[in-house]
């Protein structure tokens, strides 16, 4: 008798109507077998249960945004579509908090919050398509950071189903709360290793009344980080500021350069300088004059001052280009150092030459992260050449000048020859044991993402 395939199995436990193939899933060149989208916890249970019993791989999914983050996974024997999971569950908008499932994405989950006055400070680039459940698994901040930190800051509670199907909860729905062990932090950026999430409760913020952005060009992207670093320690505060350099503004949305077609914008521009703001009407405006100021005075080029809706619209657009530019890329890396090093950091990064091109970069003054991008537009590379090595040579030059400044680099792309050959997260921490005695304890069987994350756990 033959042995059913994968999908018959799962189509027998759930139902046909909830299975398809995998193709056109691929991971890191792996096809999955099948691609599984449960409807409720309870089906996610009994995928959960049979998959460690059959020693199944699950890959958990949300919007699917960022499946390329992480080291060719081990197996990649199903996917598990959380998007079905896509409903606001509780909202208390005089506690300011929300209980909402995995599956419901960013933007509908602003949509439903705002009549109440109110916003999750979650950021995430493709919001239309990134899920709460994705957005904490992987765990980054966006571009106000240095304003909302990460996720994990604004996770009060946290509902997740083990490998055996058994649902464990964390935290609570209401703000103070101290029982049980702090999960939610574990679980937040654990890349769906340990666990999948089902469920999140957020503390919320109201939602300003006044935003603003200011949009200035540099001689040089040292100029503008030395610019943003000023600023934002100074008394105009803004939430967040960046610096990019041409290539990158390049990339600027219709609605964008619209809003900034004063300055100038083309090939002859090195850097600009982008800084949001936001609060009461008249404090914002205060500030954004201060800023405008302070900017000229740290020797700005032109300084554009952007309200309304054309400043949320360069808000989303600093939040969306890191994925968007990245197909054109051949190597993305996201470099986190401290602060006070960013410009430094930036400054040798900029030197590392591949394929005969330096990287273009937006970096965060404020808090400590960059992204470089090599080569974009992909156009440079011999047609056929072998790239692995001279790719190879740029993530450890990178990786030095990193760890020289007491920082990490985590490569969020690459050609797959090349991503076979390192752990993309880095060299592996002190503490890898003690992940790996967690990773054991949560995912006995190691069914979940296996070999994904950092150390290859």
């Amino acid at each position: 008798m033959l042995e059913l395939s994968l999908s018959d199995q799962l189509a027998r436990l759930l139902g046909g109507n909830l299975v398809s193939s995998g193709d056109g899933h691929e991971i890191d060149g792996l096809t999955p077998q099948a691609v599984v989208r449960p409807v409720d916890r309870l089906q996610i249970s009994e995928v959960l249960s049979w998959a460690s019993s059959e020693m199944v791989s699950i890959l958990p999914r949300g919007g699917g945004t960022r499946t390329g983050l992480g080291n060719v996974p081990r197996k990649a024997d199903v996917v598990l579509d959380l998007g079905a999971l896509d409903q606001v569950l509780d909202y208390q908008p005089a506690d300011m908090t929300a209980t909402v499932e995995s599956g419901v994405t960013l933007a509908s989950l602003q949509e439903q919050l705002a009549p109440g006055g109110e916003f999750v400070p979650l950021e995430a680039a493709l919001c239309e398509r990134s899920t709460v459940g994705g957005i904490l698994s992987v765990g980054t901040g966006g571009p106000l950071a240095y304003a909302f930190g990460l996720p994990r800051e604004w996770l009060i509670g946290i509902g997740v189903l083990n490998t055996q199907g058994v649902a464990t909860k964390a935290g609570g729905k209401v703000v103070k709360n101290v029982t049980g062990y702090d999960l939610n932090k574990l679980y937040a950026g654990s890349l769906g290793t340990l666990g999948v999430i089902v469920e999140a409760s957020f503390k919320l913020l109201p939602i300003d009344p006044q935003s603003g952005a200011l949009l200035a060009s540099f001689p040089s992207l040292a100029d503008s980080i030395a610019a943003g670093r000023k600023l934002i320690h100074s008394p105009a505060a803004p939430m967040g500021c960046h610096s990019v350099t041409s290539g990158v503004s390049r990339h600027l949305q219709d609605s964008v350069q619209a809003a900034s077609q004063d300055l100038g914008l083309g090939k002859e521009e090195i850097a600009l300088t982008f800084a949001f703001f936001a609060g009461r009407a008249k404090a914002t405006g205060r500030r954004l004059e201060e800023a405008a100021a302070l900017l000229l005075a740290e020797g700005a080029k032109a300084v554009q001052r952007i309200e309304g809706p054309a400043a949320k619209g360069l808000l989303r657009w600093i939040t969306d280009v890191p994925i968007e530019i990245s197909p054109s890329s051949d190597l993305v890396i996201k470099i986190s150092v401290q602060s006070k090093s960013a410009a430094r950091t930036s400054a040798e990064c900029g030197e590392i030459i591949f394929s005969g091109e330096k990287p273009e970069q937006i970096v965060d003054p404020g808090f400590g992260i960059m992204r470089l991008f090599w080569p974009m537009p992909l156009d440079s590379s011999p047609s056929g050449a072998d790239t692995t090595q001279p790719i190879l040579d740029a993530v450890n030059q990178v990786r030095q000048v990193a760890h020289r400044y007491g920082g990490s680099a985590v490569v969020e792309q690459c050609p797959l020859p090349v991503k076979r050959q390192i752990d993309i997260w880095g060299d592996s921490p002190d503490s890898l044991a003690v992940m790996r005695g967690i990773k054991d304890r949560f995912d006995p069987s190691g069914i979940l993402n296996p070999g994904r994350f950092l150390g290859g756990i």
